[in-house]
């Protein structure tokens, strides 16, 4: 937990509870016991307060140009805190998540997985003359996360009922207000995504996308890291370069067709703006400038 002085509308903030005496957590433990039992949410640890930072140098921005920032009780991420050392307890013992997810995994973080890329990659351009990796961006993710879809999956996987009804509970009747320099908007409900400011938030959202990978002729190709997904095509060093052309733009619109649909069917929108295509190559390329003197070498 770091040491902020930030807070909700509780007005307890990070700082003040690590500044609690040890003593205190004989006395919290049973409550928050007590409260596991019953998969019970207080609905002041559901509404946040949300302060809204402007992204631009307008002095009017319009709500793409807000980037809001939601402040929830401190006691109940605590709260959340605990559930997920139950929870991810659970997810490892059945081997929930994939490999390719290096999100919420102990001792991994996204270095770990630009790692796992960039070795894939390499071991690819030693044997090929190209490999391209498609890096696709979901729409504000954790804001479009189906919470419906998340239980249906948890279910699926014989998810422990007590687990399941503190999920559902977790979710239900979460509402946020806007605070403006002391003033506050009226509550405004939150009926989908992931909470802004949770600490559940992140896993609740992998574990929605546990199967994601499955989708792909050739999952391990991907890489995932939360909400960032990068797919590698290695070509088949078996064929002659224009074959591995054919093949890898078959492939790609296959996979690209899947992840269409599964998109479509889990509410989770990609964003086709942010979503690149990357050409690695170890060629190389002689660029022919206007004039027929300049001649430029490139390495990619």
């Amino acid at each position: 937990m770091n040491s902020k002085n930030s807070s909700g509308f509780d007005l307890i903030s990070n700082k003040m509870i690590k500044r609690l005496p040890e003593s205190y957590a004989h006395i919290l433990a049973p409550q928050y016991n007590d409260l596991f039992a019953s998969a019970y949410w207080s609905k002041n640890w559901k509404r946040a307060r949300t302060i809204c930072f402007n992204k631009s140098d307008q002095s009017a921005p319009t709500t793409q140009q807000l980037r809001p920032i939601s402040l929830l009780p401190v006691l109940g991420k605590v709260y959340e805190r605990r559930f997920i050392m139950r929870f991810q307890r659970w997810l490892t013992n059945l081997n929930i998540l994939p490999w390719q997810q290096s999100g919420a995994r102990a001792n991994q973080s996204t270095i770990s997985r630009v790692n796992h890329l960039l070795e894939q990659l390499t071991n690819s351009l030693r044997y090929n003359t190209f490999t391209p990796v498609l890096f696709v961006d979901f729409k504000q993710a954790f804001d479009m996360l189906w919470q419906q879809g998340l239980l249906l999956k948890l279910n699926r996987v014989n998810c422990p009922t007590p687990y399941l009804l503190w999920i559902t509970n977790y979710f239900k009747d979460r509402s946020m207000a806007i605070d403006l320099n002391g003033l506050l908007s009226d509550n405004i409900a939150i009926a989908r995504g992931a909470p802004q400011g949770s600490v559940f938030g992140a896993i609740a959202y992998i574990v929605a996308h546990y199967d994601l990978q499955q989708i792909f002729e050739r999952p391990e190709n991907n890489h995932l890291y939360v909400d960032d997904l990068g797919s590698i095509y290695v070509p088949n060093i078996y064929c002659k370069f224009q074959s591995q052309i054919i093949d890898i733009e078959q492939r790609i619109n296959r996979d690209l067709e899947k992840l269409h649909d599964y998109a479509k069917q889990w509410h989770q929108p990609i964003n086709s703006k942010k979503t690149q295509f990357v050409l690695f190559t170890n060629i190389v390329i002689n660029w022919t400038l206007d004039s027929p003197s300049d001649t430029w070498l490139m390495i990619n």
